[in-house]
């Protein structure tokens, strides 16, 4: 009867260490703010603290004169379910010619789309994991950036390693060319890719730590989610549901689960 009673506690302990999971630094859903109009180019997270900002929606491409025109949008369909969604785009107003939405082929390689700036001094292990819906004319390729050991004022990008491609999105590697990001990126599908993940290697207790979720591709490479060549004046990535996490390391749970049993076993053993 010990023993059985010993082997359901184990059982017990394994079951909470495969059921721990990441602690939420900041996140942002987004249906705190509710419906905003343009431009709401920082919105507030929902959870903890952190900033985030629109990023290369200030630009002359395409003979347009784009300012970031960033909104909160009613956009039903990410993976918490809330209504609301953040509408990552430029705006140059109606009355200009050729008026685009800010996003465009000509724009380099990781510098368009969204920041996340959070404090981590007290965390290591970070991870990222968010939803983005496409519209039909969206950019495909996306690719997460990260700083590591930021010192303001000049940071030094890394790529993400991306672990979940989410729900609709094909993870990709590039090896050859030179028009999208070297290593990993997502191949988004159009509609809502809920729950893409990634690990970002090396980030912990940093007080400049930011994160992107930005264009993979620049020039014939940066295509529509369609497969075709971006059309340089419409389509928009919504962003819901970003969390920056600590990820518990896998041994510090091992052991934690080993301390218990062995404690529990000691305690059977005296009675």
């Amino acid at each position: 009867m010990k023993n059985r009673k010993i082997v359901s506690m184990a059982a017990l302990i394994a079951a909470s260490l495969s059921a721990a999971h990441a602690q939420t630094i900041t996140g942002w859903t987004f249906d705190n703010d509710g419906v905003q109009a343009q431009p709401y180019n920082s919105p507030a997270p929902s959870t903890g603290v952190g900033t985030a900002s629109v990023l290369g929606m200030l630009n002359s491409y395409n003979g347009t004169n784009s300012v970031p025109g960033a909104d909160i949008a009613s956009a039903a369909g990410s993976s918490g379910g809330g209504p609301d969604a953040w509408r990552i785009r430029g705006y140059t107003g109606n009355a200009q010619p050729n008026a685009g939405n800010g996003w465009s082929t000509q724009a380099p390689i990781g510098t368009q789309g969204a920041e996340f700036a959070v404090d981590t001094s007290l965390y290591n292990n970070i991870a990222i994991s968010f939803d983005v819906d496409t519209t039909a004319q969206a950019e495909r390729n996306l690719a997460v950036l990260y700083t590591l050991n930021d010192t303001v004022g000049s940071p030094t990008w890394l790529n993400a390693t991306i672990t979940s491609a989410g729900t609709l999105g094909t993870l990709a590697n590039n090896s050859s060319s030179s028009l999208t990001i070297s290593g990993n990126y997502v191949q988004l599908g159009s509609g809502w890719n809920n729950q893409i993940t990634a690990s970002l290697p090396g980030a912990s207790a940093d007080p400049n730590f930011a994160v992107e979720i930005v264009n993979a591709s620049t020039g014939t490479d940066n295509v529509g989610v369609s497969g075709s060549a971006y059309n340089n004046s419409s389509g928009n990535w919504r962003l819901d549901n970003v969390v920056i996490s600590s990820v518990p390391e896998p041994t510090t749970l091992a052991l934690a689960g080993l301390g218990g049993l062995a404690a529990l076993v000691a305690v059977r053993r005296r009675k």
